[in-house]
């Protein structure tokens, strides 16, 4: 019976994934601003698209969130591949003027090879984890979020962003004062 209520206790002390939304106006003045509210990853699209509506009547400016984009594999977004790819080749021109080579512009990309013992901790790249929220759209009977990267606004790049991956949403109201 002491192991039941031990684990009851357990359980209720475990974090159930809130997505807090701040109102980036209070933020930018208090760091330490409290969330307007918080929803579960179940309620994000919902309020997403209720968001969206509000910024077309004009009560909410810009909606951003930060959000985990997977950087490998079949989900991640095609500015990742371009981020590496472009990586890659600064690497590897780094490398080959180091010792004393040219790289032409043209070259095949197989030669801008990314060999770990030559690059070692060189091969951090950063990804942006702060999108603009342009959009929700369904893909296969399931609703994404489409979100632009920040620092890639200008390229037209978008990212499909499952809720779950949401981990805060920021707005910026508007004219009038949000409901």
């Amino acid at each position: 019976m002491n192991n039941l209520k031990l684990f009851e206790e357990y359980v209720g002390s475990i974090y159930e994934g809130v997505t807090p939304v701040y109102n980036e106006d209070e933020v930018n003045k208090n760091i330490n601003a409290n969330p307007v509210m918080e929803l579960k990853y179940s309620e994000v699209i919902p309020k997403l698209r209720d968001m969206l509506a509000q910024q077309d009547q004009g009560l909410i400016k810009k909606i951003t969130i930060i959000a985990d984009v997977p950087t490998q594999g079949k989900g991640a977004p095609d500015y990742v591949q371009e981020i590496i790819a472009k990586e890659r080749e600064r690497l590897a021109r780094q490398y080959k003027s180091s010792i004393g080579k040219s790289m032409d512009a043209e070259l095949d990309p197989e030669e801008f090879d990314f060999d770990v013992n030559r690059f070692g901790d060189k091969r951090t790249i950063f990804f942006d984890s702060e999108f603009i929220v342009d959009r929700i759209e369904n893909v296969g009977g399931v609703d994404y979020v489409i979100g632009i990267p920040i620092s890639l606004k200008d390229k037209g790049f978008e990212a499909k962003i499952a809720p779950m991956k949401v981990e805060e949403i920021y707005f910026q109201p508007g004219d009038a004062v949000m409901p």
